[in-house]
């Protein structure tokens, strides 16, 4: 069996998990700092902090923009269900838009007639690893005084421009997880470039107390009383927060991780490059292969293509599942599920028209040359066939 994704181990990530078990130190040590501060410095963000996962520092985010019930966030559906289980936990509610039919990011030509009085944010979507243009969301950011959060789980280091993904809204949000380019196991972060949302951020990610301005040695783990810089000698609770720090373990994975991406999202790249080359060459009309914005540095995260028919899509998926090769499709929509049906939406016609027709391929580091032949022929034989 290929596998669908699979991360990119080696002897280095394996050295450092274990200096983590070997310090005894297993949360806010070492690695945690040294990861900050390197993704800080990579991406030129005002704000780092490590997270369990993507998904905790969507919430976070949200509780950061001081979301609650009654305000709207307008996102794409064609997304995973944290982005919107961020706003809907604080009480607030989606407004689905639709996608642009060459990126599957959002639409930003139809977002303005969706805004509303009750409208607060919008949720951006940085999809397959590439890094959407926003130049138009930040005037409507602008004109309508909202916040910008982009959601850059596909896309951590992708540049449009100059600028990473991530540092270009109020707050962005990164992926760590098993599925991605980087990994931590279940890992995240959160970049935050407005300045007025810092003072908060640290707060929230120490369950809600200001514990961190106290503890700057992580290697004494207790408060002196005679060193305290303050009148108190303890931390305390000031804000509403939760768990939403990375442990060492995964901070220590996503640190190696970082200090090799250059060299995983070079093979990423060689191996979508094939695919796009081989199956450019066949100039089958019934296909479409979705291409990066040429303003954008991709990642490469997904290698996916489009077909003219749901009726191919399927038969391609089923006929590529049946050889042990894990083609998929991605996101069903969220305005179409049965929990997002009573959120409201705009027209959907391209979202409706385009996820079931989505064909996504194996791609990681590990994958080998025989697989990749062996995708590339079966999807040629199968093509041929219809």
């Amino acid at each position: 069996m290929i596998y669908f994704s699979k991360p990119s181990i080696t002897k280095k990530e394996i050295s450092n998990v274990n200096k983590v078990l070997k310090s005894g130190i297993l949360t806010d040590g070492f690695f945690q700092k040294k990861t900050e501060a390197l993704i800080k410095k990579k991406i030129n963000s005002k704000f780092i902090a490590l997270t369990q996962s993507c998904t905790d520092a969507l919430e976070l985010a949200a509780s950061l923009i001081n979301l609650k019930p009654g305000d709207e966030v307008i996102m794409p559906s064609y997304t995973f269900t944290s982005t919107a289980n961020a706003v809907v936990l604080r009480g607030a509610k989606p407004v689905f838009a639709d996608i642009n039919p060459i990126s599957l990011n959002i639409d930003s030509n139809i977002i303005e007639r969706l805004i509303t009085k009750k409208t607060k944010a919008i949720f951006v979507v940085h999809y397959g690893g590439s890094c959407m243009n926003l130049d138009k969301i930040l005037k409507i950011k602008k004109k309508y005084n909202l916040f910008i959060i982009e959601d850059t789980a596909h896309s951590f280091l992708s540049k449009y421009k100059n600028k990473f993904a991530g540092t270009i809204g109020d707050i962005g949000v990164f992926s760590f997880h098993e599925t991605k380019n980087l990994v931590g196991g279940q890992g995240g972060a959160i970049s935050i470039n407005n300045k007025k949302l810092i003072k908060r951020a640290n707060h929230i990610l120490d369950k809600g107390t200001d514990r961190i301005d106290f503890l700057k040695n992580y290697k004494k783990q207790f408060i002196s009383e005679k060193s305290s810089r303050f009148k108190k000698k303890y931390y305390s609770w000031v804000d509403v927060g939760s768990e939403y720090r990375a442990s060492e373990l995964s901070s220590a994975l996503i640190y190696t991780q970082i200090t090799r991406s250059d060299e995983i999202n070079n093979l990423r790249k060689k191996i979508w490059h094939k695919y796009y080359n081989y199956l450019s060459q066949l100039n089958n009309k019934n296909i479409e292969i979705l291409q990066n914005d040429e303003n954008s540095k991709s990642v490469y995260h997904l290698f996916a293509f489009k077909t003219n028919t749901v009726k191919l899509a399927f038969k391609l998926r089923s006929n590529l599942q049946s050889k042990k090769i894990p083609a998929t499709f991605h996101y069903v929509p969220l305005h179409s599920s049965s929990f997002g049906k009573r959120f409201k939406h705009g027209d959907m016609n391209i979202t409706n028209n385009l996820w079931k027709k989505i064909i996504r391929l194996p791609i990681y580091p590990d994958l080998k040359n025989s697989e990749l032949n062996k995708i590339l022929r079966s999807i040629k034989s199968l093509l041929k066939k219809d």
